[in-house]
């Protein structure tokens, strides 16, 4: 019987900290709403750096919101009451409906315990 509760322990922990950066402390600010759609967020921390996956949703190309290509950016940051700290960005296609996945971090230590904003945005031209 000791055995068996301390198993559930064990995996009750376990399951914890797999999902250290649950969809409460996960925020997406999609400025393409009008034309992609982000849904099924998912936050996984089992390997080396934390990994955001989504499912993108193509409703409109996005030079239909204002983007001069298909590439649109997405930037990674930290919101402690009134101070933003940027932690990684990138740019990502946006062409067709699919899954993506996105690194939130180089290190899962920047994202433990925020309030983490990924905002999508278009693209600066290169």
């Amino acid at each position: 019987m000791v055995a068996r509760k301390f198993r559930y322990i064990v995996l009750f922990l376990v399951s914890s900290c797999a999902t250290a950066n649950s969809a409460d402390t996960l925020t997406i600010d999609n400025q393409l709403s009008q034309c992609i759609s982000i849904a099924d967020t998912k936050v996984d921390t089992e390997g080396k750096i934390p990994v955001l996956s989504f499912h993108l949703q193509i409703d409109k190309h996005i030079a239909e919101c204002g983007c001069k290509s298909a590439l649109g950016s997405y930037t990674v940051f930290s919101q402690m009451e009134e101070y933003t700290s940027f932690i990684i960005g990138g740019k990502v296609g946006f062409s067709k409906t699919e899954e993506k996945y996105l690194p939130l971090a180089a290190d899962q230590k920047l994202i433990d315990k925020r309030k983490i904003v990924v905002r999508f945005s278009c693209a600066q031209p290169d």
